[in-house]
Parts: structure tokens; C-alpha cells; sequence
């Protein structure tokens, strides 16, 4: 083993024993400068304040590159360690048992430790890159972590071994650990994986790889320039002609067709190295253009690495470039040796991956381990094979002596059948038993079930008479299908597997047809076997082939030594996709070194990390793809934010003036949706595509202007509040978005007759619905906000509604950094921010303003409140005046049932002065202007009874939009001397009445009757209030003031 972090990501998370290799002795500088923190320096929030500085856009030298970025790595990661220590009573804890030193233990120097525990001990599970705590209690605040007798301890998990109950740790102490301290707790801390990783490469000597580095470095614009010795080179036009014909059927448009050229056309260019950048704004092909252009160099047999950022990234585009090399696919999978898929299993999600089974590195190594074992793997079975064919009577004979074929080879009959007899479809079962994780080989209950049935086995065998003997009908057809089926499984896996240099297109061929005759001969084996005289005819062919394989396929001997094969594997790949980070671990060697790096989604990747893989040997020509005007890597400390660390490479480049080759066609949103973005981001110069413009696209979710191709939804008389975690959230959206989202999934049921039956029916089964219904329309619904706590408060509103109905409607609820990449049918955003004061915050970041605008195909629906949003003088301001001056600007109170829900979300939290007020969606789109006293405020949130307060809130909305009761004589609560005439009182209950009058307002030199609402009170209570209110407010109104007051109007206009 390496420095702490070199294991190989997806061995380290279970290994077959922690002590194979000798550890170096070495541990790089992030790791040191980790342990030297004390807990003290962990919480200073300005441990490295003076020490990083602004990472500048051109640099002197390779080593002024390198080092620009290694104090700004220790920042971030100080302030990722410092938030999860602050929160270090909700880190999961893992009890322990043992802690001794472990192999490579050096004191002082090399703090290696063995830790024991057993599994289901507490609510953590260790992976390799952890860091942790090492204490005696469970911390319930941060000063547990260090006490009088327990001084503060961290450390790394270095290396696992995991068996079904107990399982071992390596790790990499900070500081000595003796067995008597108590320490009996693992704290889980953060994971130093990728910092890590980053932090290698920059400790690794640049040393031959300079050149790349001093091309990375250089600001002119010879970078771009072409080649002039290989524009002398007259083959070069010949060859571009025939890759257009090529990239024909790959419907390219003229933009993305010119960018792949420009890659392809540097495959034979080694006299300079070269960055492209590639500039793919939302929608405009980007996963299409970059799977054409490694579809072409993999045909080209160009050694090409492809990296992205995250693993979704990374299956986006495999599965898209998959796609293209099995269309074009001769001889079966033949071929698919020469792509590997590589990263941690279960981060990427691969057992949901049926598709990349044959490209992933895990399972190909564990199938050609078994393909190529000496006895049980294809030269085995071939020769059993071979002897069965050639002469089944003379097999048959041996098995009546009890000497035959199976029984007698290298090793013992037993031995050997046993393994042969549980190998079955050897594919097959690599991928359950790789699924299953481990867990039945290490299922202590199986092995005693198989020590069982093998004790049994031997037993009957002893037992075994001569008369239960099989014929010489059972004993070819038995052998040849034990044989037959384990042999089509070792040469498929062979040829699919194997790389293309390995194995020639003319033996592949060869490998395919023995496999057709195999599986011809094994249909009418029976007819065959029963004329003995055409058996021996029938059985040559194969019988020919196999030699011939026997005598051509040469395989290294890696004598089942899974390391080696991995690392053939990848020496021999001619496309080997993996994230940035994961590149750490791809090797490669100076005679077949890789030629191009292909890195997708470029600028949301700290150019930091970006060094990992451009430090690998041999590359030529680096191809960044990516867009900078949407969102950048993440970055937790504001120091670094500050200092342009989530800077990508693809920016600095494109900062410094370097040429970007633009995608200019968007395919993805509907022109009334593209029309903004291009405008304030790209200055007009992306194209709709000519899907996007067809009148089919422009698709009708729902009724009403409201809900068309592009709209912003004004949610008035709404309240932004932090939660918990000091996020920000608006539960008036929440409302109105839940609502939007239901009357969808209303709508969407409408449209499939059984699906409504299936909700009315409550059935328990999606499956019972007809294809019929599955041709209807699909609907995917987005709900983006920018807050993390929008996103939890409309997660939890939507919840578990719409689970069971992913066939015909699903809704992703996201941040807007968790949706880049992404796209939906309809996307609703929820911006949240509601204040006098048009405070927006990191709303008003164009990248993210960006990123959110792009996402949807069919419907935007943005929910905002206007008078924030003008008055923050922000780009968003831009938006809403558009949207008006669009025809756009619709009010959330246009839609009733988004009212009524707003309404009812709003009573529920008890926010009721967003309720009753003049700005409320009840009362923002009324005929007359609402006004409520202090007085009403009190007494109808005294109101416990839930019917009683939505009859109040109905008769408000009544009254507001004009409607009255009929006069009748004698009505009135009272009718004391000196009581107002103006005052009105509508029965809400036997005891309760709803108090209001008319009142008049001047503003702008107009004179307005509004509605006073006074109180919801009982009889008694009335009497009070109308002589307070003679006393104090009408009392000094003046006859024409009161005249006013009395006149009728049916919109309050006087």
C-alpha cells in the first residue's frame, strides 16, 4: 500500500485481508497539517486568514501554479472539519472492541493501528478516507471531544477487512494510542477522500509531464493555433472527408459536427500539445457532441481518458457513448474490452446500471479472473471439451472404469467437480454474487449448508451401485451441456472483456461462430447422440474450432491475482471514463500512454482537481467542455470563495481570452422559456433548434393563461423566515407550488382513464394498468429553490404522494445546485425571498439565476413576490419587468385552488398576518380593498375551532368581492343611543358575529371605500366595541365623511 488514499476506490471499501502489503512510510501534506490541528485550531474560523491568497489568472512558473492552490486545499478543508465538529452531537458513533498496532507500525512516525469492532455496534459504518474521532463517551458538544484525561485524537481509516459480523479497521493515528486510555467510541468526523487526492497530485513531482503544465500556463493564443507540420500533411483531408461521412448518421448540427472535427483532426498530431474548450450552454447538445467525439477516437484506437466531476456526470455520458458502440457492434460484444467504466460501486449506483455490466471495471475483473484460472476457467473446460468430442465413446468407457474425464486431472475429482458443479453460468453469478456484496460468501449459515450437502455427496457417491450407472445417450448429452454452457460463457466473457489488442477481429469471429455451433449442436443433442454414426461429424467442427482457439488466444498469467488484472485492464483500454477524482488511480505506462483527456462538465471542477488527472503521463490534448456561466464547484469557506478557489480551469482559460468553440442550437426549452436566458446570459447568440420551435411542442399541462409556456406568479402578502439551520423559507410557496403540483397530477390522471380508476379504486398494484394507458403523455415535474430549507419544507409537503405512479407522473424536488444537469417537462421555481427592503441575497448570482432558468422543456412557472424582486435591482428585477412586458405577470390569486391552499397552509401555521392582510392572495385580486384592526387580529386568533375560522375567512372573501346580505328591519345587535349607524355585524354562529364597516381612503387625490373588518366577537362584546368606536373613530368623522361612508358601491370606488 501507498501513502494514506492510494488504494484504488473501489477495492478499499472491503478487502480480502488488511495486511498483504508493506505501508510506505510517508503520508502526504494534507494529512499531516490535519493532524496537526488542535481542537482549538479547528474552531478558529481564521487559522489560515493571511495565509491563502487570491489564486491569480496567470502564473510565472509550473511550481507558482502548483503551490497557489495548496494553502486555499488546507483552508477548505479546515472549514468542512470545522462545521461538522460544531454539529459533532449529531455525528454518527460506532462502538469499538480492540485497538492494537498494526503491521507498519513505526512510533513516532508512522502511527498505524488495527481496529476491531462488530458490525451493528452503532449508527456508523466506516469507509476508507474517513476521518474520526477517537473518544470514551458519545460527544454531546464539542468539549467532549477533548477533557482533562481525554485529549483530543483523530485519525484516518486506512485500510478495511469486513466479515458478516466483525470486521477490522486499519487507520492512521494523529497521535499514540495505548490500550488502557478508554477510548472506546468512533466518532465520525468528514471524509478526506477527494481533498486528499487533490493533495497528492499536487505533492507528486511534475517532472516529465511539465510540458502539459507550461501549455496550461501559456496566455497566447498559440494554444488554438493548428499545427503547421500537420496542415502539410495531405492524408489529413482525405481522413476528414471520411469522418464526415461517418458523423452522418449522428445527425450532428453544423456547430457540433465543426467541434467534433476540430478534436478528431489532432489524433495523429504529436509534435504539440493542445486545450480545447468547448462551450455547451443549457440545452445545446453538450452529452450528444462529446459521445460522438469519444465514439470516433475509440474507432480511431486513440487512448482517451474521460473524467467529470460527479458519477452522474460520468454515467451520463458513458451510457450515451454506450449506446452509439453497441449499434455499431459486429461480432457480438466483441469489442467492449477496449472501454472500462471505473469507480466506487455503490456511489455510482451500478447494480441499477444493467446496461454498463460488461464496460465496469469491478465485474470484468472478478469475470476474467475467473475466465482465465488454470483448471476451472476456459482452457480447462475447453480441453475436458476437446477429449468429450473427439471420442465420447472412448469417455464413456473411462466413466464405466470409474477413470473418466471429470474424475482424473490435475486435481482431485472431487475438488474439481465441486468447483465446476457451482460455477453453472459463470457471468451470471459473477454479477449477484458482486450485487449481493459479499454477503453469501461470507454467510457463515451457507457454508455450513454446503458443507452439509457436499458431506451428503460423497456419501451417495459411495453408496452408488452399478445399476444407477448413466447410458452412453445421458453421459455425452449431460457432459456436453455441462461443458458447453460453462465454455459460451468463458468465450463471450473472453471476447467481451478481453481488449480488441488481445484478441483480432478474425479470431473474435472465429469465438463467435464456435458459440453458435455450440448452442446449435446443444438444441438437437439428443437426435444426434442417438445416430452414433453422425456423432463424431457433428462434433467436429467445434471440435476444430476450439483447437484453433487453444493454439491462438495467448493471455497473460495473472496466476488469479485480481490487482494485476485491474491494472491490465486499464493499460489496456483504449476509453476509460471515471470521475476526476477517481483518475488518481488509473494507471498507465510509457508505452501506451493515454493520448487525449476529455473532462465534461469542466467549469463546475476546481481546476485543482483538475491537476489529478492532467498529470497523467503521455497526455497530449486536453479537451475542457463545459459552460462558466452556470454554477462553479462548491466551496464552504468564505475564505477561499473570496480567493477564486472553485474556480474552474475551463473559466481562468476563458477569463484570459483563450477561444471557445460555442454549441449555438438549444434543444431542450421551449423558445418563450430560452427567450431570457439568451438574452441576459448569451447574448443572443444560441439558436432554437427546430424541435423546440414545432407547434407540437408547446404543450398545455393545465388551464388558464397562467399555466403556459413561460409565466411568473406573483405570491403576494407571503413571509420569509430562517429555519433551524439559518436557511431561508416562504411556506406561502411551499403552499402554492404543493397545489400547482396536485392539480397536475389531477390533471395527468384525467388523461389516463385507468390510472383515475386505479387512485378512485386504491389498488395496490401500478402494474395492472393497460399498455394503453402507458402511451398516453408522461408528465415530469421539477420544484427548484435555491434555499436548503424551501427544499426540505417542499419535500415534506409533497412527501410520498406521487410514489407508485413513476410510470405517468414523477416530481424531483431539488436546490438549484442539486438540478444542474438536469431537465423536466415542467419546472417550478420557488424563490422564497419576500422583504420591503429587496434583500435577495445569493439569489442574485447570474450563475444560479441561470441554472434555474434552464431547466425545463415544456413550462417555466416561476413563483416570486414582485416587490421584492424589482426592488433588489437585480437581475431577477429584469425578470419580472419582462415577464410584464411580455404578457407573463400573472397573480397566484388568479387560481382559486392555489388561494384555497395558501389559505389553509397559512391558518395551519398560524401566520396570520400574512393572511389577513391587504396584499393576501384571498384579498389581492377583490373587487373591494380589506383593511382588519388590531382588534379582529386578536380575537380570530383566538378562535380555536377550525369550521368556525374558515366560515369567517369564506364570509371575508364574500364581502371583498362584493356580496352583501339583504336588508332586513330590525336586525341590528344593539340599538343604544350614540352607537354607529356604519357598523355592520354578520352572523357567524349562534353566538358570533363578524363586525365591519364601510371606510373610506384617499390616496392620489381618489377617494375609496374600503372594508374596516373590526372583530369576530359575540353580542355582548359588540355593544363595547361600537361605543369605542363611536367614541374614538366615528365620533370625529364629519357629516360628508360619513356620507361617503354610507354610499353604495359595488367596487368601492366613491
Amino acid at each position: 500500500m501507498g501513502s494514506y488514499g492510494s488504494e484504488p476506490e473501489q477495492e478499499s471499501i472491503m478487502m480480502e485481508d488488511t495486511d498483504t502489503e508493506e505501508p510506505e512510510n510517508k503520508v502526504n501534506s494534507l494529512v499531516t497539517e490535519v493532524f496537526s490541528w488542535s481542537l482549538s485550531d479547528v474552531l478558529n474560523r481564521n487559522l489560515y486568514n493571511g495565509k491563502v491568497s487570491e489564486i491569480p489568472k496567470t502564473f510565472s512558473s509550473v511550481s507558482d501554479y502548483i503551490n497557489s492552490f495548496k494553502y486555499p486545499l488546507f483552508e477548505e478543508t479546515h472549514e468542512d472539519l470545522r462545521s461538522k465538529i460544531l454539529g459533532v452531537n449529531r455525528s454518527p458513533t460506532l462502538e469499538i472492541s480492540r485497538v492494537e498496532p498494526a503491521k507498519g507500525f513505526v512510533t513516532d512516525k508512522h502511527l498505524l493501528y488495527t481496529v476491531s469492532y462488530e458490525r451493528g455496534q452503532g449508527s456508523y459504518e466506516p469507509v476508507v478516507g474517513d476521518l474520526i474521532a477517537l473518544t470514551d463517551v458519545r460527544p454531546k458538544c464539542v468539549d467532549d471531544l477533548q477533557r482533562p484525561n481525554m485529549s483530543y485524537l483523530v485519525a484516518i481509516v486506512d485500510h478495511m477487512k469486513v466479515k458478516s459480523s466483525s470486521c477490522k479497521l486499519r487507520i492512521l493515528s494523529s497521535k499514540p494510542i495505548t490500550g488502557n486510555d478508554g477510548r472506546h467510541l468512533i466518532v465520525y468526523l468528514t471524509n478526506l477522500t477527494a481533498n486528499d487526492r487533490i493533495s497528492q497530485s499536487l505533492d507528486t513531482p511534475v517532472g516529465m509531464k511539465k510540458k502539459m503544465f507550461e501549455t496550461l500556463l501559456r496566455v497566447d493564443s498559440s494554444v488554438e493555433e493548428s499545427c503547421v507540420e500537420c496542415s502539410l500533411d495531405e492524408t489529413r483531408d482525405l481522413l476528414s472527408l471520411n469522418m464526415k461521412e461517418v458523423l452522418k448518421s449522428f445527425q450532428l448540427d453544423s456547430s457540433q459536427e465543426a467541434v467534433v472535427l476540430s478534436c478528431v483532426a489532432l489524433r495523429d498530431c504529436d509534435h504539440k500539445n493542445t486545450i480545447k474548450l468547448i462551450w455547451g450552454p443549457p440545452g445545446t447538445g453538450k452529452t450528444k457532441t462529446i459521445s460522438s467525439l469519444l465514439f470516433m477516437l475509440l474507432r480511431m484506437e486513440c487512448r482517451t481518458l474521460t473524467c467529470a466531476p460527479t458519477n452522474i456526470a460520468v454515467l451520463g455520458i458513458t451510457k450515451r457513448v454506450m449506446r452509439l458502440v453497441r449499434d455499431s457492434l459486429v461480432h457480438d460484444t466483441y469489442g467492449l474490452g477496449d472501454i472500462v467504466l471505473f469507480g466506487n460501486t455503490e456511489r455510482m449506483k451500478i447494480d441499477e446500471c444493467e446496461d454498463l455490466y460488461d464496460i465496469f471495471l469491478n465485474l470484468r475483473v472478478k469475470i476474467l479472473a475467473d475466465c482465465l484460472a488454470p483448471l476451472t476457467g476456459w482452457k480447462g473446460y475447453s480441453e475436458q471439451m476437446i477429449c468429450l468430442l473427439e471420442d465420447p465413446e472412448e469417455q464413456y468407457m473411462l466413466y464405466l472404469n470409474g477413470d473418466n474425464l471429470y474424475t482424473e486431472k490435475e486435481e482431485s475429482s472431487d475438488s474439481h467437480m465441486k468447483k465446476a458443479s457451482k460455477r453453472k453460468n459463470r457471468k451470471t453469478i459473477t454479477v449477484s454474487t458482486w450485487k449481493a456484496k459479499k454477503k453469501r460468501r461470507n454467510n457463515k449459515e451457507t457454508n455450513e449448508y454446503e458443507i452439509k450437502q457436499s458431506s451428503k455427496q460423497e456419501s451417495d457417491k459411495k453408496n452408488c451401485k452399478h445399476d444407477e450407472l448413466v447410458t452412453f445417450e445421458e453421459f455425452v448429452t449431460n457432459g456436453f451441456k455441462f461443458l458447453g454452457d460453462h465454455l459460451i460463457s468463458c468465450i463471450k466473457s473472453l471476447y467481451t472483456h478481453m481488449p480488441t489488442s488481445f484478441i483480432s477481429v478474425e479470431v473474435a469471429k472465429e469465438m463467435v461462430e464456435l458459440v453458435g455451433s455450440l448452442e446449435c449442436i446443444s438444441k438437437s443433442l439428443k437426435q444426434i447422440v442417438a445416430s452414433k454414426a453422425g456423432l463424431k461429424e457433428a462434433f467436429r467442427f467445434p471440435c476444430s474450432k476450439l483447437r484453433y482457439l487453444q493454439e491462438t488466444l495467448q493471455f497473460p498469467d495473472f496466476k488469479e491475482d485480481h490487482r494485476q488484472i485491474r491494472r491490465f485492464c486499464l493499460r489496456h483500454a483504449c476509453l476509460i471514463l471515471c470521475t476526476a477524482s477517481s483518475s488518481v488511480n488509473v494507471d498507465t505506462q510509457v508505452s501506451n500512454p493515454l493520448k487525449f483527456l476529455v473532462i465534461d462538465e469542466a467549469a463546475q471542477l476546481k481546476e485543482c482537481e483538475s491537476v489529478i488527472p492532467l498529470q497523467l503521463y503521455g497526455l497530449r490534448h486536453v479537451i475542457l467542455v463545459g459552460d462558466e456561466r452556470q454554477l462553479p464547484a462548491m466551496v464552504q469557506s468564505k475564505i477561499c470563495e473570496e480567493a477564486e478557489f472553485g474556480r474552474s480551469l475551463f473559466e481562468r482559460l476563458a477569463l484570459l481570452g483563450h477561444k471557445k468553440h460555442l454549441l449555438n442550437v438549444q434543444y431542450r426549452m421551449h423558445p418563450s422559456i430560452s427567450r431570457f436566458p439568451n438574452r441576459e446570459f448569451y447574448n443572443k447568440s444560441i439558436l432554437d433548434g427546430v424541435n423546440v420551435k414545432s407547434n407540437t411542442y408547446e404543450k398545455r399541462f393545465l388551464d388558464g393563461n397562467m399555466y403556459g409556456s413561460y409565466s411568473f406568479i406573483n405570491v403576494t402578502a407571503a413571509k420569509e423566515e430562517f429555519d433551524r439551520s439559518h436557511s431561508m423559507r416562504n411556506v406561502m410557496e411551499v403552499a402554492v407550488v404543493g397545489e400547482i403540483v396536485a392539480s397536475l397530477f389531477k390533471r395527468t390522471a384525467s388523461d389516463h382513464p385507468l390510472l383515475c380508476l386505479f387512485i378512485i379504486s386504491h389498488l395496490t398494484f401500478v402494474n395492472v394498468l393497460t399498455e394503453a394507458v402507458s402511451r398516453k403523455q408522461k408528465v415530469s415535474v421539477g420544484c427548484i429553490s435555491p434555499y436548503k430549507a424551501q427544499v426540505n419544507a417542499l419535500q415534506e409537503e409533497i412527501g410520498t404522494k406521487y410514489i407508485g405512479y413513476e410510470r405517468y407522473f414523477t416530481v424531483n424536488v431539488r436546490s438549484v445546485d442539486g438540478f444542474q444537469g438536469s431537465e423536466e417537462d415542467v419546472i417550478i421555481i420557488s424563490t422564497v425571498r419576500c422583504n420591503s427592503k429587496g434583500s435577495v441575497g445569493f439569489l442574485a448570482n447570474h450563475q444560479r439565476t441561470n441554472v434555474a432558468l434552464t431547466r425545463a422543456r415544456h413550462c417555466l412557472w416561476i413563483l416570486g413576490n414582485e416587490s421584492t424582486l424589482v426592488n433588489s435591482g437585480t437581475i431577477w428585477k429584469h425578470l419580472v419587468v419582462d415577464a410584464k412586458n411580455r404578457g407573463c405577470f400573472y397573480n397566484a390569486g388568479e387560481d382559486k385552488n392555489v388561494v384555497q391552499a395558501a389559505r389553509n397552509a397559512l391558518a395551519e401555521l398560524g401566520q396570520l398576518d400574512s393572511l389577513f392582510s391587504t396584499d393576501s392572495l384571498l384579498f389581492k385580486e377583490a373587487k373591494w380593498q380589506v383593511k382588519f384592526s388590531d382588534i379582529f387580529m386578536k380575537t380570530i386568533a383566538r378562535l380555536t375551532d377550525h369550521e368556525i375560522f374558515n366560515e369567517v375567512v369564506s364570509l371575508l372573501v364574500k364581502l371583498s368581492n362584493g356580496w352583501r346580505e339583504p336588508e332586513k328591519g330590525g336586525n341590528s345587535l344593539v340599538n343604544t343611543e350614540g352607537s354607529c349607524t356604519l357598523i355592520e355585524e354578520y352572523k357567524v354562529t349562534k353566538d358570533l358575529y363578524l363586525i365591519w364597516a364601510v371606510d373610506t381612503v384617499a390616496q392620489d387625490a381618489v377617494c375609496s371605500q374600503v372594508l374596516m373588518v373590526w372583530g369576530v366577537l359575540s353580542a355582548t362584546k359588540f355593544e363595547e366595541l361600537s361605543k369605542m368606536l363611536m367614541e374614538k373613530v366615528y365620533g370625529n368623522y364629519t357629516i360628508n365623511m360619513m356620507n361617503r361612508c354610507k354610499e353604495r358601491h359595488t367596487e368601492g370606488y366613491v
